[in-house]
């Protein structure tokens, strides 16, 4: 799989968890590039408090993803990959928002 390949997961493995080690095999990437993205809140690791591990759901690899894309195609750095993000974040939530509201139209 190359690196700027877009990973479409089935919602029926939507509660699958991924470890840390996994999550850098599918991004193709080293375990401090993942941290340092937790760090900038980029994405939210699922916490093992006992076991001291981190988890990863098909979200946040997806989320992984389009950062590393931006990173990689924008050349952005950490800081402008999670702003890019909170950004296209609400831009999603706004065309579902304007979604609903277009359906409540006659």
């Amino acid at each position: 799989m190359s690196k700027s390949e877009i990973v479409v997961i089935d919602s029926q493995h939507e509660h699958v968890l991924f470890t840390l080690e996994e999550v850098c095999e599918r991004c193709g990437t080293h375990t401090q590039m993942i941290v340092e993205m937790v760090e900038y809140g980029i994405v939210e690791p699922i916490e093992q408090p006992l076991l001291n591990v981190w988890y990863f759901n098909s979200q946040a690899l997806v989320r992984l993803q389009r950062a590393q894309r931006l990173m990689n195609g924008l050349k952005l750095n950490l800081s402008g990959v999670a702003l890019s993000l909170e950004l296209l974040d609400e831009i999603d939530g706004l065309q579902q928002h304007i979604a609903v509201l277009r359906r409540q139209l006659p």
